[in-house]
């Protein structure tokens, strides 16, 4: 609904014809206007700035309907709205060629509907008008080139930044080949994508190059009333984008080789030194056993801490959309508590979990579950450091719980210990393990969060969702 009384100028040379739309239009249809029966002096006496919308007698003296639209087509686009006698088919066609909005016939003005079908048109040519305006304001304006083609290659119009891509002016594009401003090449695939978004009826994106610059297409099928087929392309520059995944893509892959070298030079130093460790348990007098442990536990430490990089730098290699598949958590649970166990001879270790549980995950899981039971001992301080797992099945997702009797995380840090880097004042580790871990969940569309385990001590709840739902 209208919400605003537009304003209308009658023009026509009868009196009487003119002062009856004019007040129809304004009793009946709340439209504020104005009749006037000399066309040429509309042209001096009316501020068409303030005009709404034109309707015009075609059959005036001095000056016709035509004339009077095409002097005002000289000055402004306000839609303008012909009257023609019956039989003036001819001048009604070419007033539409001209570029006249609409056109009526005078005799049925005097009937009572149709006044009402003028108030609707002249409603609907303005909102038309409008929409149009707002939208060629938002081409010109817009930092991204655009332009409307024929699929002959003839330019139809384009924006200022095209224009000035090209360092030339979009009077001088208009009616130019595209090829005369692309390489050839590139200006007939542009015409070729055209042609596929014109056939299938929707939208084609698609990026091409000029040299070392590198842009993103959208064609858009225009429909164009009647004239050969024409689409809108807009044309975005993406050549710093393109560098910049070039040089993360360069980055990833020394980072992939560089992991690879490191963690294979790491593990065969850190098997050296815990096979010096194990033959000189038999050699050392006791008051050196306890330092040999240490030796023990901090070549076991380098080991997962090696691990754990080459999980954290596998996932960073992986594409934005991980690829997810059926995993069974309770295979990767008793495979990591083994593991556990072998590595740490106090440790206490109960499981409680259900039989067959898979999970959308992929291989990385182990690490996971694996960084979670490190965490559990390694900041365990207790005298018999004890972990007990639980699963529980939802209809849609498994929770996995890996409580201890450590110390606990206090509230403050229950959040931050994810970032990366995070870690408590007195922890001995890096960070990354934790911070892997809610990577890696996020990654699978779950949830990690630490809770206060009773009387003493911290769980972890990591929440998956289940492969099959359904079972």
């Amino acid at each position: 609904m209208r919400t605003e009384s537009l304003s209308i100028l009658v023009v026509d040379d009868s009196e009487f014809f003119g002062n009856l739309v004019a007040d129809t239009l304004e009793s009946d249809h709340d439209m504020v206007t104005t009749a006037i029966t000399d066309a040429r002096a509309a042209l001096s006496d009316v501020e068409f700035e303030t005009v709404d919308c034109i309707v015009s007698d075609y059959q005036m003296p001095d000056l016709d309907g035509l004339e009077f639209y095409q002097a005002i087509a000289d000055e402004t686009d306000l839609p303008f709205i012909l009257v023609t006698s019956e039989g003036d088919e001819e001048v009604a066609s070419r007033a539409i060629r001209m570029g006249v909005d609409e056109y009526i016939l005078k005799q049925d003005i005097f009937e009572e509907e149709s006044l009402g079908l003028l108030a609707n048109r002249i409603d609907n040519i303005v909102d038309r008008r409008r929409t149009q305006r707002k939208y060629e304001q938002l081409v010109d304006n817009s930092p991204d080139e655009i332009s409307q083609v024929r699929l002959d290659g003839t330019i139809l119009a384009a924006n200022d930044k095209m224009a000035k891509a090209f360092n030339t002016s979009e009077s001088k594009m208009v009616g130019s080949q595209l090829s005369a401003f692309l390489p050839e090449d590139v200006a007939a695939n542009r015409l070729k994508q055209g042609q596929r978004a014109t056939t299938a009826g929707s939208v084609v994106t698609f990026q091409d190059s000029i040299g070392l610059r590198h842009f993103h297409n959208i064609v858009v099928p225009l429909a164009t009333g009647g004239e050969e087929s024409s689409v809108q392309i807009v044309t975005r520059e993406i050549t710093l984008q393109k560098h910049n995944e070039e040089e993360l893509k360069r980055k990833k892959e020394e980072l992939a080789i560089i992991n690879r070298i490191v963690s294979h030079d790491i593990k065969n130093d850190v098997n050296i030194l815990s096979g010096w460790a194990e033959v000189l348990k038999d050699r050392v007098d006791d008051e050196y056993l306890d330092m040999l442990s240490h030796i023990e536990e901090t070549s076991t430490h380098i080991a997962e801490l090696t691990e754990i990089t080459k999980d954290f730098v596998e996932s960073l290699e992986g594409d934005a959309d991980v690829e997810l598949d059926a995993v069974d958590l309770a295979t990767i649970i008793d495979t990591e508590v083994e593991k556990l166990r072998s590595d740490h001879d106090a440790v206490s270790v109960t499981v409680d979990r259900e039989d067959d549980i898979e999970v959308r995950a992929n291989e990385l899981l182990a690490s996971v579950v694996g960084n979670l039971l490190s965490n559990a001992v390694r900041h365990n301080d207790s005298d018999t450091p004890a972990i007990e797992i639980t699963t529980e099945r939802s209809e849609t997702t498994l929770t996995l719980r890996i409580a201890d009797n450590g110390p606990g995380v206090p509230d403050g840090q229950k959040e931050e210990i994810f970032g990366k880097g995070s870690k408590g004042p007195e922890s001995p580790g890096t960070g990354i393990g934790l911070y892997l871990a809610h990577k890696l969940v996020d990654q699978y569309h779950g949830e990690i969060w630490i809770e206060d385990n009773e009387p003493t001590g911290a769980v972890f709840v990591v929440e998956l969702p289940l492969s099959d739902p359904d079972v």
